[in-house]
């Protein structure tokens, strides 16, 4: 039996099974273990909790984000997308929809910077931009430890900067302090 790590399988995953952000596949990417990754092939509101958003492009860091995620037991959806884009279309259907769905809004976005097509810099500047997009929490998450990169995320409106990758106890106590105790 041959043994296929998760960049193998998602890089054999056709690309147009992630161009549409909110596509419904009934077939999501696996591990070579069988765990479904899920990407953001979903429904806009796939549960009543609002979900955390991972705009990552390499396959394993987004995994591993996503386990951390799981492992501080929250119990919230996780939606991952490839690119700045793909969060993008995500929210503007999400600010499009919302009058009846603000509870089940996104509350935290963990954002790579250095992404293929719209990065996270270029995210940044377009959340910036929108006055509709509600109380968005902005954690970038990226292996540059550049000064430069990290002031230039700040001005343009992420909460927080995290070099690749913190501790457990630190991811917990974000998604802690954006998600009220009743929603884990």
């Amino acid at each position: 039996m041959s043994t296929i790590s998760l960049s193998e399988t998602l890089r054999a995953t056709p690309a147009s099974s992630f161009a549409d952000p909110l596509a419904t596949t009934p077939e999501a990417p696996t591990t070579s273990a069988g765990a479904i990754i899920k990407m953001s092939q979903t429904p806009l509101w796939e549960d009543s909790l609002p979900p955390i958003l991972v705009a990552e492009d390499d396959p394993d860091d987004a995994y591993f984000i996503q386990r951390f995620i799981r492992k501080t037991g929250i119990s919230n959806g996780v939606r991952l997308f490839s690119d700045g884009t793909e969060v993008v279309n995500f929210l503007g259907r999400v600010m499009a929809q919302a009058a009846g769905h603000r509870h089940r809004a996104p509350l935290l976005l963990f954002l790579d910077l250095k992404m293929a097509g719209l990065g996270g810099f270029g995210f940044l500047e377009w959340a910036r931009a929108q006055k509709d997009l509600g109380p968005l929490t902005i954690v970038v998450l990226s292996k540059s430890s550049e000064p430069e990169d990290m002031a230039r995320a700040m001005a343009l409106g992420a909460h927080r900067y995290l070099v690749k990758y913190p501790s457990l106890a630190t991811f917990a106590t974000i998604i802690r302090s954006v998600y009220p105790p009743k929603v884990f």
